[in-house]
């Protein structure tokens, strides 16, 4: 995705709903493209749950520079971290 369609995307009038959907079905979808056959430690788990963040917090408008704390960030889009859990259900 370009910048400035990344940037028009996650800084729209879109409703969060709608939004929410579009991260879930395209950009974490295909972030976990082949996850099933990943041997994960502890230190990815870590940075898939950051980036997994970092998308909501980009939604949001919240840059990176601003230290939010990743629960401040989660509570202001309704949502949990979900990432690994999916995965796990990918695995099963």
């Amino acid at each position: 995705m370009q910048h400035s369609a990344r940037r028009l995307f996650f800084t729209s009038k879109l409703g969060l709903i709608v939004r929410k959907k579009v991260v879930k079905c395209y950009i974490l979808r295909l972030a976990l493209c082949g996850a099933e056959i990943w041997a994960l430690q502890k230190v990815d788990d870590k940075c898939l749950e950051s980036s997994e963040v970092w998308c909501w917090g980009m939604m949001e408008k919240i840059s990176w520079t601003d230290h939010v704390r990743n629960e401040e960030v989660l509570h202001g889009v309704k949502e949990k971290v979900n990432i690994l859990h999916t995965i796990e259900k990918m695995k099963a």
